[in-house]
């Protein structure tokens, strides 16, 4: 049986050791092991009294690793321990956290804002309904008589209340002559006449002194601020007469021999200097005259710059030709130049031409390869395995399916009726199913005059069936 030793006490351990490690053979350290010893094996005893486990050696420390926890077990091993949270100062910034189903997306900068204010949200302190406008402003506009001179008196401290008092003019203290005092409708001014004025005649006269400049006033302005009136040749004092020229008339340069005018028209266009208007027709190297067209701009035309599509036949060809008669170029190379013998298919095309491990027979086109799905060539078993699911030529096909017979519900088929069945059975299958009720009348349509037909089958036996019925009728 299986028993737990009983370990020695720590103290007699550490003994021990110490022993080992001193080699001390004293009196009482050997009296203390053989008390120690006989303690264990009375321990011993009595533990496999008991059925627990027995332990040789309770002196010496038990090998192995001691084990953690107790709840280190296979089942705590299963638990899946959940994943700590995210810190909340970190939360806002991982995206498992702004993407959360149901909740509203924003930048994280905004998280810890306060909430937004609804619409209704007003600024300021909420009043009194029962206090309003007049209430307000009621005791300043009708102030009784002591807030009247309590307000008096705070504001004569005040200069601006004594010269300008409420719904008065500034009071300057001047002392008015009394004719103005007395006369109400006293006005300061020269009284002008009734006629009207203008406010330019008013601000600038035309008969003002400053407006009346002599000849020897503008010169002087024309020489110290080249004050020249609108349009005025400026005049340098030549003296013409002496040099004899007329400064209205006289032009200066030399007078040139051919009277040309239009000299910027002709610039632009050349072909205005010639008497039709046209330029015209001038020999020249088409070099040079596709030099010209390209160098030179032409009137209202856009500039040539010798990009686009240039004048060529579409089989033109660039560079220099280096092919020889004989050479092949890359069209023949891609192309070829094959004759029609080697034109033609390979020998070994669609077939092999090496023999292989293969009989000859099997080469033959005619042979159908693979299992046909009627398995017709081999024989049906007895009894078809529900497993088996080969068609051995038994089953209906298509036709069957798509129009059933009508007795096919009832486990009855055509074969069935085309059978061959012997005397007494086919008798019995007629007389059940009630074409006729006694074998004598079964003997009288098997001796009728339409036997020929008769092939001992349940189908042929109603066609005579039907045709002496047919024939007792046309007798009646």
């Amino acid at each position: 049986m299986a028993t737990e030793g009983i370990r020695m006490p720590k103290e007699h351990v550490g003994k021990v050791g110490r022993m080992k490690e001193d080699s001390r053979t004293s009196r009482e350290a050997v009296e203390s092991i053989i008390v120690t010893q006989l303690n264990c094996l009375l321990s011993i005893r009595s533990a496999s009294m008991s059925g627990l486990h027995v332990d040789t050696t309770p002196f010496l420390p038990a090998a192995g690793k001691k084990g953690g926890s107790l709840h280190e077990t296979a089942a705590a091993c299963f638990v899946e321990e959940e994943r700590p949270p995210t810190p909340e100062h970190i939360r806002r910034f991982r995206k498992s956290y702004m993407k959360q189903p149901g909740k509203r997306t924003q930048h994280w900068g905004l998280e810890n804002d306060p909430p937004p204010r609804p619409s209704e949200f007003t600024y300021g302190t909420p009043g009194m309904k029962s206090r309003g406008v007049d209430g307000l402003m009621g005791s300043h506009a009708e102030p009784t008589s002591m807030q009247a001179y309590q307000q008096m008196r705070a504001e004569t401290i005040y200069e601006t209340s004594k010269k300008e008092q409420l719904g008065k003019t500034l009071n300057r203290h001047y002392e008015w002559p009394k004719q103005i005092v007395q006369d109400e409708e006293f006005r300061f001014g020269v009284k002008g006449s009734k006629e009207k004025v203008t406010a330019i005649e008013v601000i600038l006269p035309s008969d003002a002194p400053s407006l009346n400049v002599t000849e020897e006033q503008k010169e002087m302005y024309k020489l110290s601020h080249y004050a020249y009136e609108p349009g005025e040749q400026k005049s340098r004092k030549y003296n013409w007469q002496k040099a004899g020229i007329d400064p209205v008339t006289h032009v200066f340069g030399a007078v040139a021999e051919i009277d040309y005018k239009d000299g910027v028209a002709k610039a632009i266009n050349p072909d205005l200097e010639y008497e039709s208007k046209v330029q015209p027709t001038e020999f020249m190297p088409k070099s040079v005259a596709d030099f010209k067209k390209v160098r030179q701009d032409e009137l209202g035309k856009v500039k040539n710059l010798g990009l686009g599509r240039h004048p060529v036949p579409p089989d033109y060809t660039y560079g220099i030709s280096y092919k020889r008669a004989d050479d092949w170029g890359a069209k023949e190379c891609i192309q070829g130049n094959y004759t029609e013998e080697e034109q033609l298919p390979d020998p070994d095309l669609g077939r092999s031409l090496r023999r292989g491990c293969a009989p000859d027979e099997v080469l033959v086109s005619e042979r159908t390869f693979g299992v046909p799905n009627v398995r017709n060539d081999i024989k049906p078993p007895k009894f078809q395995s529900v497993a088996d699911s080969k068609n051995y030529g038994n089953e209906p096909g298509a036709k069957a399916l798509l129009y059933p017979q009508p007795y096919a519900t009832r486990g009855v088929y055509e074969e069935d009726f085309l059978k061959k069945y012997p005397k007494g059975e086919l008798c019995d299958i007629a007389i059940s199913a009630g074409f006729c009720d006694t074998m004598d009348e079964f003997d009288r349509v098997r001796r009728s005059e339409l036997t020929l037909i008769y092939s001992h089958s349940l189908k042929s036996f109603t066609a005579l069936l039907s045709g002496v019925h047919l024939k007792w009728c046309q007798r009646r």
